[in-house]
């Protein structure tokens, strides 16, 4: 039979083990080890000026390989929900720009739980354009009719900054599907790769802005299809 003590040591380990698990998101990894697995693997050196691209602009390496490191780590904090949240609020106060840029992202998705203040002081003073970019995203997905968009476009100078706040502003209060974030969560992240220059695209399929449903090999034989994605707009 065990002591007191003994059985005392044995329900306070179960209940440490217990909230440890429950901190942790889908695949065992917290929001913290998504963060690091994201900075271990997003490097910006990889951006790279093209004579294709108007002065200025860069694109990433067709080989590169954090983009599929940035949509798992996305994809595992917002799998985690709240208990994502107070490791995103740190990352948004980061000395690395990258990693604030990361965090506002994905505070978008878990937006109606998280408090309005931090995402505001980002939006308004923020040095990176980035960050305030999706912090403005964060503030449109989050839905709070409190928050003043005209102001903000007063003190943003950024071009891409303020067509997001005119984003934000057209949402009309209206917060982020709950439909989107469970695509989100429940993403196959193995996909991300399976198109290849020079190969045959993946079959998808889309809904229309007309609400009709689009896919892709309906097109076979028939005409091109000429897909555009513009990377910073959500």
């Amino acid at each position: 039979m065990h002591s007191i003590p003994t059985l005392f040591v044995i329900v306070f380990g179960l209940a440490v083990l217990a909230a440890t698990v429950s901190a942790q998101q889908p695949g065992g990894k917290s929001a913290a080890q998504w963060l690091e697995e994201f900075s271990n693997n997003w490097d910006e050196s990889k951006w790279e000026k093209s004579f294709r691209t108007v002065p200025g602009r860069y694109m990433r390496p067709l080989d590169d390989k954090g983009w599929k490191a940035r949509m798992r780590a996305l994809q595992g904090v917002v799998a985690g929900g709240k208990e994502s949240i107070p490791a995103l609020l740190d990352a948004l106060k980061d000395e690395d720009a990258v990693r604030r840029v990361f965090a506002a992202q994905a505070l978008g998705y878990l937006a109606g739980d998280v408090p309005t203040a931090p995402l505001l002081e980002a939006a308004k003073n923020d040095p990176d354009a980035g960050v305030r970019l999706y912090a403005v995203d964060a503030l449109g997905m989050k839905g709070d009719k409190g928050v003043d968009f005209d102001d903000l476009m007063k003190a943003e100078s950024g071009r891409d900054v303020l067509k997001h706040l005119n984003y934000a502003k057209e949402r009309n209060g209206k917060p982020v599907d709950a439909a989107v974030v469970k695509q989100l969560k429940d993403w196959d992240a193995s996909t991300i790769d399976s198109a290849a220059v020079g190969k045959a695209a993946p079959d998808f399929e889309l809904t229309a802005a007309t609400g009709e449903t689009v896919k892709l090999s309906s097109f076979r034989g028939k005409s091109a299809v000429v897909l555009v994605f513009i990377y910073g707009d959500t």
